[in-house]
């Protein structure tokens, strides 16, 4: 009997080709809820973030952190958002709250009468992941105190969020110890498309690695800067840059919607600091109660919206002048000394790009598990929790493990 084409693949090829399912699924969740408007930020479902929980349990912590990792950055060349805020806050998020997963994954195999269910570490994690945004936000973008009343909206989000995906993951991992096969190689060899970057023949020409070297300085002289005279400097340069390479009126508008996108965050950015704006100087306009707008809280929310504003114009333009492959290959190639230090550079870039041409394929088994759940009736409107849960365990299950294996076992019960 000939051997199939993954028992054939050597160890590390299946492990490489795993982890790449794995980010691939994350992202496809990821950039599914990117689609869905949030009133308030940092406030979602939080759907990937149960692939990594799912990917502890089943794999261990290394591969949870780095698909973890890897899946804010695949997400974020997919979506454009690559080194804007919201990359950032994804970023840190997603490190902190997969070590504290860990942490109490393995204080739970330690320690089994006092230790956590995984629902319980779910819901810790998304805590952990709610309160390491606001932290970033507060350090890095919005320095004003104010902006912790916003912190027990998240810790509830944070709770609720939490207990729902721990449901999931664990209706997925109840799959997964059936045997299910797990997806140890590609689905197919088709590649997404990524969109051709506009600019002119010279940007063209420079190096990837020069393009994101220069927006990270862009970003660290905005988060820098300390001089309200620096930020309209900022624009210009920004402003110049697309007048010069002569980008057409359609991507001025991409980048319009785009910054539109961001808007509910630099509102946010604004509105605290003007109306708690007590400690900040400037003559009283308005108070009542914990309420103070002064000239200085206006002030100083106009300067966090628009520090927020640049890193996002910044990270978009980057997007816009470098297609997704581009940039991994320049971040695989300003990585390189990091090999030194014990880094697996070639191990990611492999993953990243796995991950990337395998996404479409993914996508498509998700999008089948869904159409053929709703085509089973409504039983979501008999008991919807129930419903959403095993829908969403259902398309994991079929993105990891494949349709035959476990889509199919689920639409059997909505029918």
């Amino acid at each position: 009997m000939t051997p199939s084409p993954i028992e054939t693949l050597p160890e590390q090829g299946r492990n490489v080709y795993r982890s790449a399912s794995l980010v691939a699924i994350a992202c496809v969740l990821q950039i599914a809820e990117s689609m869905v408007p949030y009133p308030i930020p940092g406030v979602r479902l939080g759907l990937a973030n149960m692939v990594t929980l799912v990917t502890m349990a089943d794999l261990g912590f290394a591969s949870a952190m780095e698909v973890a990792v890897l899946r804010t950055v695949v997400s974020s060349l997919i979506l454009g958002s690559f080194l804007s805020p919201g990359f950032m806050l994804s970023f840190s998020s997603a490190v902190v709250s997969t070590a504290v997963m860990c942490a109490l994954w393995r204080f739970s195999l330690a320690f089994p009468a006092w230790g956590f269910s995984l629902i319980g570490i779910s819901i810790a994690s998304a805590v952990a992941h709610n309160a390491t945004q606001l932290c970033m936000a507060y350090l890095v973008m919005i320095k004003h105190k104010s902006i912790f009343y916003f912190a027990p909206w998240l810790v509830i989000s944070g709770v609720l969020m939490g207990w729902l995906t721990g449901l999931v993951a664990a209706e997925v991992l109840k799959g997964l110890k059936k045997g299910a096969a797990r997806a140890d190689a590609p689905l197919s060899p088709a590649r997404a498309e990524p969109a051709r970057p506009a600019a002119n023949a010279f940007l063209r020409g420079l190096a990837p690695e020069w393009k994101i070297t220069g927006a990270a300085l862009m970003i660290c002289f905005v988060l820098l800067s300390k001089n309200r005279l620096a930020f309209p400097s900022a624009a210009s340069v920004l402003l110049a840059l697309m007048l010069f390479t002569r980008l057409r009126a359609a991507q001025y508008s991409l980048v319009l919607r785009k910054l539109r996108g961001i808007s509910s965050l630099a509102a946010f950015s604004f509105i605290f600091p003007a109306l708690f704006g007590h400690a900040d100087g400037g003559a009283l306009l308005f108070s009542a109660g914990p309420v103070n707008i002064t000239a200085g809280g206006l002030a100083n929310g106009a300067f966090f919206a628009s520090r927020i504003m640049l890193m996002a114009w910044t990270g978009f333009l980057l997007n816009l002048y470098a297609s997704p492959e581009e940039i991994a290959a320049g971040m695989r190639r300003l990585g390189r000394p990091l090999g030194f230090f014990g880094v697996p550079v070639e191990r990611f870039a492999a993953i990243i790009s796995i991950s990337w041409s395998e996404i479409p394929s993914f996508s498509a088994r998700a999008k089948a598990v869904i159409s053929g759940r709703f085509s089973g009736g409504g039983g979501w409107k008999r008991r919807p929790l129930g419903w959403f849960v095993e829908l969403t365990a259902g398309v994991v299950s079929a993105m990891y493990c494949g349709r035959d294996a476990a889509g199919l076992d689920l639409e059997g019960k909505a029918a």
